[in-house]
C-alpha cells in the first residue's frame, strides 16, 4: 500500500469538509478532556464519555470517505450501543496497558490490532464487543506493521500542530481520521479479495 497516497487522497476528500471535520476533532477533545480537569468524578466521566465519541468519529469519517453526507451530530450516534462501546473500549485500553507494562512492542502491537475495531462497530452495532475485537484482530492480520508505519507519519505533522498554538492538532487528527478510515476501507477490499481466491 502507498501510505503517501493514501494520506494525499484523505486531503483530497476532507477539501469540501475541513471546518466540520475539525470541528468533529474538536468537540471530542473538549468533551474528553474538560471533565477530567475538574475532579475525580470529572475523570469517570471522561473515560464514560471516550469510547461513545470515538465510536462517533469513526462513524463521522467513514461516512465522509464513503461519500454519504458527513454531519457534525453524528459525532453523538456513538452512544446507541452503549454497552458494547463501553465493554470495548474498557477492553482495548486495559490490553494495551498490559502490553505496553510488560513491553512496549506487544502494547503497541495490541492497539494496532484492535483499532479497527470502532469502525467494525459502526458498520454492525449489533456485534458483540468480543466479537467486534476478534474481528479487528483478523482484518488487520498481516497489516499491523504497515498500519503503524502509517500512524508514525502523522507525528511530525502532530508536532507541528502544536506549534502553531495548538489549533493545529485539530487539522492534524481531521486528516489522520480521514486516512485510517480510508486504510480500513482498504483493509476491507483485501479481505473480500482474499475470501473470493478461497
Amino acid at each position: 500500500m502507498d501510505l503517501l497516497s493514501l494520506m494525499r487522497s484523505a486531503r483530497r476528500l476532507l477539501e469540501p469538509h475541513w471546518i466540520v471535520a475539525v470541528g468533529v476533532c474538536l468537540t471530542y477533545a473538549l468533551l474528553v478532556g474538560i471533565p477530567a480537569e475538574l475532579n475525580t468524578y470529572g475523570e469517570l466521566l471522561s473515560l464514560l464519555l471516550a469510547g461513545p465519541l470515538q465510536l462517533g468519529m469513526s462513524i463521522y469519517f467513514l461516512n465522509l470517505v464513503r461519500g454519504n453526507p458527513p454531519r457534525l451530530e453524528q459525532l453523538f450516534d456513538g452512544f446507541k450501543p452503549l454497552v458494547s462501546v463501553l465493554l470495548m473500549y474498557a477492553t482495548i485500553s486495559l490490553l494495551t496497558l498490559i502490553g505496553l507494562v510488560f513491553l512496549i512492542v506487544p502494547g503497541i502491537m495490541i492497539a494496532v490490532g484492535l483499532s479497527m475495531s470502532f469502525y467494525i462497530l459502526s458498520e454492525d452495532p449489533e456485534l458483540s464487543f468480543q466479537a467486534v475485537l476478534q474481528k479487528s484482530w483478523k482484518l488487520t492480520d498481516g497489516y499491523k506493521m504497515e498500519l503503524f508505519l502509517l500512524n508514525l507519519r502523522f507525528i511530525p505533522w502532530f508536532l507541528l500542530g502544536i506549534l502553531c498554538l495548538l489549533v493545529g492538532v485539530f487539522v492534524v487528527a481531521a486528516w489522520h481520521n480521514t486516512t485510517l478510515a480510508l486504510y480500513y476501507q482498504y483493509l476491507k477490499e483485501q479481505q473480500q479479495k482474499s475470501f473470493a481466491d478461497v
